[in-house]
């Protein structure tokens, strides 16, 4: 099930739900790491799923470098973003996943400010790479 909104600045943005039989599921953090990612991709080895990431899958600037973004509520941004790095990715006790954002040294430059792996928004890059074919075709 899913469904496609697009965001304030018009970007598009899925929502996606999906059950997955015992044999699918993903029961450990190196099954949630072979379909989502949290990091940026190399930009030398995969430069395509690195323009797309860096286009589409980076939070903010905002937090100290962007007080007045529209996230931040109270003085924080409302989406806890920037992330802290994290060399692997672990499952907390609610089973939800705290994704590897390893410190690579890789980033973006955005409205002045350099963005890393903290600022990066969990995405699949099979399905990415897939949104990114469709649209420019």
């Amino acid at each position: 099930m899913y469904t496609i909104e697009f965001q304030k600045r018009g970007l598009p943005h899925a929502c996606i739900l999906l059950w997955l039989d015992g044999s699918n599921k993903m029961h450990n953090a190196t099954d949630i790491d072979n379909v989502i990612s949290a990091e940026l991709p190399h930009p030398n080895l995969y430069p395509k799923l690195f323009k797309v990431v860096t286009s589409y899958m980076i939070h903010g600037p905002c937090g100290v470098a962007k007080l007045n973004s529209s996230c931040m509520k109270q003085g924080k941004c409302s989406k806890f973003f920037a992330k802290k790095f994290t060399i692997v990715t672990t499952i907390d006790e609610d089973g939800y996943p705290i994704y590897k954002r390893r410190n690579t040294g890789f980033f973006v430059e955005k409205n002045g400010i350099q963005m890393d792996n903290k600022n990066v928004v969990p995405y699949s890059p099979h399905l990415l790479m897939r949104y990114e074919a469709h649209v420019n075709t």
